[in-house]
């Protein structure tokens, strides 16, 4: 039986340059260059592309005008063969219809090949959520009587009071925080701007901390980010994990508890205090509500009390009276 690897050609092949990678490193510069996106991103596109040129080659195929539908759909097939989860799948195949759309817009191919080949449907996987009293016991288990401790309590309460992600979090400038109007502004995925509201409970601990360690932070390099290490250098996204994972630690809660997690708790307790899926989205940098909508499962049982509330068939006693 034939291994992976002949299964489906990796980059560790070092196929010969063919007109075919040659697009490929055009196109991959043009992403970097004009597409926002980030880093990782790119690293991901340039192994699957990489596998996709190797592919193309142990076929025959060196000119992008001689690739058709069945290539590609015979390559998909090959990641479904190397035991890829769909997730990756589903970039992969991202990554070769973005290649091909951009052969056609470059006037190199007359049409896109990828076009009609079916993303793999993924598995919808729901957040983990803490309770309202296990973000305050997890806030409240940080102890403010160090430099580090008034740090880690600020960033803890932007993480949740803002809902945002490690990246942005870590990123976050002193001139991006206005108290007077109580908003940040957040720099998200492709370099999207929003603005984000917080209120007392996040204002608090981060004044504290930035009128306190973070002034007397007196280094010649000292840059405009808002957290930073004991070597007054900006935190990193995984600092930023070590820091949500000891806090968890210190509160006593067993499961898993990371960035995301306060994301995923401040989107769904808004949704469960009444807040509209539409400001929810906004607040997350979402660019369509449907990726927002993940959190509405969530609301289940509010939706099951407001119905039992409100339905003039359903509503128990002491609800309002039937209207024409």
């Amino acid at each position: 039986m034939p291994g992976r690897a002949s299964q489906l050609p990796t980059s560790r092949r070092r196929p010969a340059e063919t007109a075919v990678s040659r697009h490929v490193a055009r196109y991959l510069d043009h992403l970097a260059l004009s597409a926002g996106r980030s880093a990782n991103t790119l690293l991901a596109y340039q192994r699957d592309l990489a596998s996709y040129i190797a592919f193309c080659t142990s076929r025959g195929i060196t000119e992008p005008d001689k690739v058709d539908s069945q290539t590609v759909g015979e390559f998909v097939a090959g990641l479904t063969t190397a035991g890829l989860s769909p997730a990756s799948m589903a970039r992969a195949l991202s990554a070769v219809k973005g290649f091909h759309r951009f052969l056609v817009w470059d006037e190199v191919t007359p049409s896109n090949p990828a076009r009609s080949i079916k993303t793999p449907r993924l598995p919808r996987k729901l957040p983990g959520v803490l309770s309202v009293a296990h973000v305050r016991k997890l806030l409240t288990a940080v102890k403010e009587s160090d430099p580090d401790g008034l740090r880690d309590r600020a960033l803890l309460a932007v993480l949740y009071g803002c809902g945002l992600r490690a990246s942005e979090v870590s990123g976050l400038l002193l001139g991006d925080v206005d108290f007077d109007e109580g908003f940040v502004r957040v720099r998200g995925k492709g370099n999207r701007e929003r603005l984000v509201p917080f209120g007392p409970a996040t204002a608090a601990p981060l004044t504290k901390y930035i009128d306190g360690p973070r002034l007397d932070t007196r280094l010649s390099r000292t840059p405009d980010q808002v957290f930073l290490n004991r070597l007054g250098r900006p935190l990193s996204r995984m600092s930023v994990w070590t820091i949500v994972r000891k806090a968890a630690r210190l509160a006593g809660l067993e499961r898993k508890v990371h960035p995301h997690t306060f994301r995923h708790s401040f989107a769904t307790h808004l949704l469960l205090g009444g807040a509209d899926l539409r400001s929810v989205q906004v607040m997350l940098g979402h660019q369509s509500v449907s990726t927002t909508q993940i959190y509405t499962h969530l609301d289940r049982a509010r939706l099951a009390e407001v119905h039992r509330r409100h339905h003039p068939l359903e509503s128990g006693p002491g609800t309002p009276p039937d209207r024409a």
